[in-house]
């Protein structure tokens, strides 16, 4: 009965991978012109006192001396997809569009797209990846001076964002920017932001938008694959993630894993007690938790123009954690990294490599070292399965969605 039920899990697996890798545009894919109208609609203005106004298709926010943060966000909700805009700023205003973004007890959270421009400051970070109201700057342009080298003063610059799955993607005015993975957040509101100004600053600044368009890509959605120490046919979700899961027995406690082609990321629930252990490794890329509250990691190697493969960066560090916590593990072509995030935000800590080149796809089989008593659960972050998928596999309608597109990679990271 085991052998056939992991032969219909392949099964379904292979249809299912064959369906998402195949690189078409569904029907929806078509780009969207999504700059607010005159009237705003399908917008609103929130946290703030800040005026936003449409003239010709050019989106102007106006500060307000002695405001906070203020957003012009969208009604609609959106996952996986591909946004171009234009923005100009005035040198002396700080000001973003948020993607992934949520209204939280009167704040909004979520990824922002930076515009800064103060040439006071003279950092110039536009298109870095600031997670707003929650864990600060997730990608900066400190080591980036080909995109710091791209801003246009006073001048229209265009950003380009792929947000696909965790991993977030900008470009500055066709220059590579930023990039990071952050599992946290997987949907939600875009909006643009006039930042909050002191009460001395009588005089409105000014930032605008244009040429808002958006492609739909789909969304993700985190299935689990094992729970506890259970097997695989204990756990339903394991036969739409499509991962095979070789060993799980108690004798042991390895439980040997191979993940379908083009899963990055993975979410693990932990609740250790004492001193357990949980550790994962894939390839080159290794994760662990060394004890509640201490962590130790090795990403793969990477290659470094000029030089010979080199090991990527590995430490150990500390997360002070009280019961459960997650972890998002990160390891694709364009880099490795790790995410811990405990029951209050600013208990979190991540570190992050983006390649400044794609590296070859790690290898799939997977090991992980359970702890014997603790509660743990891991998911595996998949591409929702499009309606006719669900429909040929049997799955209910709360599986369907709209299928996703591959996205080609730009030829140079950072």
């Amino acid at each position: 009965m085991k052998i056939q039920m992991a032969i219909l899990i392949n099964l379904i697996s292979i249809f299912i991978l064959s369906t998402f890798s195949s690189g078409s545009l569904s029907n929806d894919s078509a780009w969207e012109n999504i700059t607010p109208t005159e009237k705003l609609d399908g917008w609103k203005i929130v946290c703030g006192p800040a005026t936003y106004s449409v003239e010709a298709e050019v989106v102007t926010g106006t500060s307000v001396a002695g405001s906070p943060n203020t957003f012009l966000i969208t009604e609609k909700s959106y996952g996986d997809f591909e946004l171009e805009y234009e923005f100009k700023v005035d040198g002396k205003l700080d000001s973003g569009v948020q993607i992934r973004s949520e209204v939280n007890n009167g704040a909004l959270k979520g990824c922002q797209i930076e515009i800064d421009m103060d040439k006071n400051r003279q950092r110039f970070w536009s298109a870095g990846i600031f997670e707003e109201g929650d864990r600060g700057w997730l990608c900066d342009l400190k080591e980036n001076p080909q995109a710091r080298a791209a801003h246009k003063f006073e001048e229209w610059n265009h950003v380009r964002v792929i947000a696909r799955g965790a991993l977030i993607k900008t470009w500055l005015n066709g220059v590579p920017a930023a990039g990071t993975y952050c599992g946290q957040r997987l949907e939600g509101v875009i909006g643009l932001q006039v930042h909050g100004v002191g009460s001395g600053q009588v005089e409105p600044l000014q930032v605008q938008w244009r040429d808002m368009r958006l492609r739909d890509l789909g969304r993700h959605q985190w299935l689990t694959i094992i729970e506890k120490n259970h097997r695989d046919d204990e756990n339903p979700d394991a036969e739409k993630s499509g991962v095979e899961i070789t060993d799980t027995s108690q004798e042991n406690l390895l439980t040997n894993l191979k993940l379908p082609s083009g899963v990055e990321s993975l979410r693990v629930t932990l609740d250790l007690q004492d001193s357990e252990k949980w550790r994962c490794e894939q390839g080159d890329f290794s994760f662990s938790m060394i004890s509640p509250g201490e962590y130790q990691y090795t990403f793969p190697p990477v290659t470094v123009e000029g030089d010979p493969l080199t090991m990527g960066p590995g430490g150990i560090g500390f997360s002070p954690q009280e019961g459960e916590t997650q972890i998002y593990l990160h390891n694709g072509p364009w880099g490795s990294g790790f995410e811990i995030i405990g029951r209050q935000s600013r208990r979190s800590t991540r570190q992050m490599y983006i390649a400044a080149a794609l590296q070859p796809s790690p290898g799939q089989n997977m090991t992980i070292l359970p702890p014997e008593l603790s509660f743990w659960r891991l998911e595996a972050l998949v591409p929702q399965i499009a309606e006719k998928a669900a429909q040929e596999v049997g799955e209910g309608p709360e599986s369907r969605s709209d299928s996703s597109e591959t996205i080609a990679p730009p030829e140079r990271d950072r």
